[in-house]
């Protein structure tokens, strides 16, 4: 199905969810290799695939910034996203926390009741994700506890890990000045 044309890069927009991402991979299929969704069964992996679009987008391209309220969910295809933290230090200055790459999500706060960004999200390189509402994604799992509680599990492991980073990513900061 034809959406459109991309702006930016000029390419048919086609919503497809068997479109191949790269191969012959396929969106459900991606899902299953992705950090959070890798626990979902086939059919369950395509009903949340159904929620995604995909989205290409140029380096440098802010997808949100900290403290906004994030109304998205992202799961990075090709390419990489840089995450950051203002450091309150004298000045604050950006401190990069982390960098995720395929199969890698971003976004997650938005996910939670108030959905503020509690980082800013920046395309370190041209990408291409899969992007959900995070409204419409929030809804579709408490529909389907069983689901929602196993992406739940690997979500709160990759936060665990990005607490992890932004802990060293900040003790660094602080031993350069």
């Amino acid at each position: 199905m034809l959406a459109g044309v991309d702006s930016e890069w000029g390419y048919p927009i086609v919503i497809s969810k068997e479109n191949t991402l790269g191969g012959d991979m396929s969106y459900c299929q991606f899902l299953k290799k992705s950090e959070v969704f890798n626990l979902l069964e086939e059919p369950e992996s395509k009903a949340v695939a159904e929620l995604a679009e995909e989205r290409k987008v140029t380096m440098g391209t802010v997808l949100g910034k900290e403290g906004d309220k994030g109304e998205e969910f992202y799961l990075v295809v090709e390419g990489q996203l840089e995450i950051s933290i203002n450091a309150a230090l004298a000045e604050p200055i950006p401190v990069t926390i982390a960098t995720v790459g395929p199969g890698q999500i971003s976004g997650w706060s938005s996910m939670y009741k108030d959905g503020k960004l509690t980082a800013t999200i920046k395309a370190a390189k041209s990408s291409k994700l899969l992007v959900w509402n995070a409204a419409k994604l929030h809804e579709f799992l408490l529909r389907n506890c069983g689901m929602g509680y196993r992406i739940l599990q690997q979500l709160l492991a990759v936060v665990a890990r990005r607490l992890v980073n932004t802990r060293v990513a900040l003790m660094g900061c602080v031993m350069e000045r």
